[in-house]
């Protein structure tokens, strides 16, 4: 096996002894990263509104053999944000690693949109992201290191009617990442986003249930299926690892080729 750095490729994307913060753990996506991150070593904090949903999610990485704790957070309250951080850092140690997973989407006519659809939708999927992001920042410059995997989406890229407010906050995840890629690089900080297509979340599970829904999603993917959220956590393991040390400010997309066909 060929040594990169000294280090096997095995040994360049082990987690041990890093510490991860996954907003949105609570269920779906979350969970999935949430459980990888544990499986590869790191101690989680899994954080988000539910309670109940991130205790189970902590509780599964403990049963594998792993360390977790459950925070409760809402990602919209700032001040939430940088409680959560502080309390992750005094109970698991520094945190290396974040993952911006939380996020809401909604489906509505552009001229329907509220203020409060707009701002809720930006509020929540990008605000709360430059927030916590923020609130990590000054620790990981400080040891010079750090690893954050932001969330984006296909649609982030590509224009979707009736979802206008959640592609506009996904393209803008797109642009967090790159200026903070730059801006951070020289502290070893790299930043990139991990770009899903249609994976089978509770979202997505409601829109399957129509015959011809179903039938002009699958028709758009080359691969003709949709993703499992697991199947993102490979990804996240690396981008969250050392293996990943030269790759910053970079957007990939996990979508079974539907953005290659655009």
């Amino acid at each position: 096996m060929a040594e990169v750095r000294g280090v096997t490729p095995k040994e360049a994307l082990a987690l041990e002894g890093r510490v991860a913060l996954v907003t949105g753990a609570s269920r779906g996506l979350g969970r999935a990263l949430a459980l990888a991150l544990g499986a590869a070593g790191a101690a989680v904090a899994c954080a988000a509104r539910s309670v109940e949903g991130v205790e189970d999610t902590a509780a599964r990485i403990r049963e594998a053999g792993g360390q977790a704790r459950a925070f409760a957070l809402d990602v919209t309250q700032g001040d939430q944000i940088a409680a959560t951080v502080a309390a992750v850092e005094q109970g698991l140690g520094s945190l290396d690693i974040l993952v911006n997973n939380a996020g809401i989407n909604l489906e509505k006519r552009f001229v329907e949109l509220t203020d409060e659809d707009w701002e809720g939708i930006l509020g929540t999927n990008l605000t709360a992201m430059f927030r916590c992001c923020r609130a990590v920042a000054p620790s990981m410059i400080a040891r010079g290191r750090g690893k954050i995997v932001n969330i984006g989406s296909m649609w982030g890229r590509l224009g979707v009617p009736r979802y206008s407010a959640y592609c506009v906050s996904k393209a803008g995840v797109d642009a967090l990442t790159r200026c903070l890629a730059i801006e951070w690089a020289r502290h070893n900080i790299q930043v990139n986003c991990v770009a899903p297509g249609y994976l089978r979340t509770d979202f997505s599970r409601e829109k399957m249930m129509e015959p011809r829904i179903r039938d002009l999603i699958l028709s758009k993917i080359p691969a003709r299926r949709m993703g499992e959220p697991d199947e993102m956590g490979p990804l996240a393991v690396y981008l969250a690892s050392s293996a990943s040390d030269f790759m910053t400010g970079q957007t990939v997309y996990i979508d079974g080729g539907e953005t290659v066909t655009w």
